[in-house]
């Protein structure tokens, strides 16, 4: 990711930012007669070298770079002092960033930045651009050390901690990069703003690349607290799924919050989701799933149509729910009762689906986190939140913890998701 393009820096070291001023003969007279103004220690300026000053300012000024060029290098070669290589530089710098030759701006920047000479108001963007030309050549300890100077002094760049991370990323810290960020987004939140959502993004993915997959999901949930859209959600459960290793019943758990969420995208999810309900005795689910997917208009009518076909002989021949209560009550584990549950939940009967999950959990003999993960679902969609908050709480083992914990922040934002 690029922030500082060549032609910002270019404007940033155009002729005249710094106020290049070469003693004039009056300005010496003036000294003679002790009329000097109030103000830094008088300038120790040469005549030869003023003159040749002079003559590369006004060819600057008039863009005929070659007579700068010639003027300038006479200036240097008679240089005597600080003052007068403060002044050298002062002129160096735009001549060689019209020239686009990073060498030779380092060289000015590196006789302006430490000079008492120049301006405070102009030595955190001096330093800026130092750190800017030492990232692009890959000097990363140098970019780090400018950048970091020029935020120290307050240096107006909203994107400078973003490239001092990304400096500290590319080093291979991507740890300190990442702090670096987080750090910048808690000094907004503080001042009441917002950090940007692409800087979320950038964390994610360098954490999600060198496989740090707590770190990777503790920012998708900071990204979705501040910025908890619909492709968010979708990226989110998406990194986390390919960051751990989840059965086929976790899978399906993880398709029901990205149905809760709007994050099913295309064909290929509903038709992913929709069979895997199915294979696993979920015939109601999977019916239910290809509906909401035509009529959403991402799953085209002809698609799933076997599928859709044999969900509805399949519902058909289970008849009614309620015949298979009893036998669930009175069987000696739980497991018969969560099998009814899975069913009510995917047919959208919450109510029952509570009843019979907690019956299940009652009993035993079944898996607890998978159950309170489920128990949790049906009790946020009936609409009992901190029930369902305290179910999804009693998920203790990876991965599913995580799931239930993006489970508890969906309904920490009020079970709705911003469109984008």
């Amino acid at each position: 990711m690029s922030i500082v393009s060549k032609t910002a820096l270019a404007a940033m070291l155009a002729l005249g930012t710094l106020g290049a001023v070469v003693a004039t003969p009056a300005d010496a007279q003036r000294k003679k007669k002790g009329q000097e103004e109030a103000g830094p220690p008088a300038m120790k300026v040469g005549e030869p070298f003023r003159v040749a000053a002079v003559a590369a300012q006004a060819a600057l000024q008039a863009k005929d770079l070659a007579t700068a060029e010639t003027q300038l290098a006479a200036a240097e070669a008679l240089i005597q002092n600080d003052d007068e290589r403060y002044f050298a530089a002062q002129l160096r710098l735009p001549l060689e960033a019209q020239k686009n030759n990073n060498a030779g701006i380092k060289k000015a920047l590196d006789v302006l930045i430490p000079s008492p000479r120049t301006a405070a108001v102009d030595v955190g963007r001096l330093n800026f651009v130092r750190g800017t030309i030492a990232r692009n050549e890959k000097d990363y300890a140098g970019a780090i050390q400018y950048l970091s100077r020029a935020r120290d002094l307050n240096f107006d760049n909203p994107d400078l901690p973003l490239l001092i991370a990304q400096t500290q990323v590319d080093s291979g810290n991507v740890a300190a990069g990442v702090a670096e960020i987080g750090r910048e987004i808690e000094r907004r939140k503080a001042a009441g703003q917002k950090a940007p959502n692409e800087w979320y993004s950038y964390a994610i993915s360098k954490l999600y690349q060198a496989k740090q997959p707590v770190e990777t999901a503790k920012w998708l949930r900071m990204q979705l607290i501040d910025y908890p859209t619909t492709k968010n959600w979708r990226t989110s459960l998406l990194v986390y799924r390919d960051a751990v290793t989840l059965d086929n019943q976790a899978k399906l758990d993880l398709f029901r919050l990205m149905r809760s969420t709007k994050a099913l995208a295309d064909q290929n999810d509903y038709i992913e989701y929709a069979d895997m309900a199915y294979r696993a005795g979920l015939p109601f689910e999977t019916k239910a799933v290809l509906d909401e997917g035509r009529a959403s208009g991402k799953l085209p009518a002809s698609a799933g149509g076997r599928l859709y076909t044999d969900a509805q002989t399949a519902i058909k021949n289970e008849g009614s729910l309620a015949a298979l209560e009893k036998p669930a009550r009175s069987a000696g584990s739980g497991t018969a009762a969560v099998q009814l549950a899975d069913a009510y939940l995917g047919s959208g009967n919450n109510a029952k689906a509570i009843e019979f999950y907690r019956l299940g959990l009652e009993k035993g003999g079944v898996k607890n986190d998978e159950v309170n993960t489920r128990l949790g679902n049906a009790l946020a969609n009936a609409s009992q939140q901190p029930e369902a908050k305290a179910a999804f709480d009693l998920v203790k083992a990876q991965p599913r913890a995580e799931l239930a914990t993006f489970w508890k922040l969906w309904i920490d934002q009020g079970m709705t998701v911003v469109a984008g």
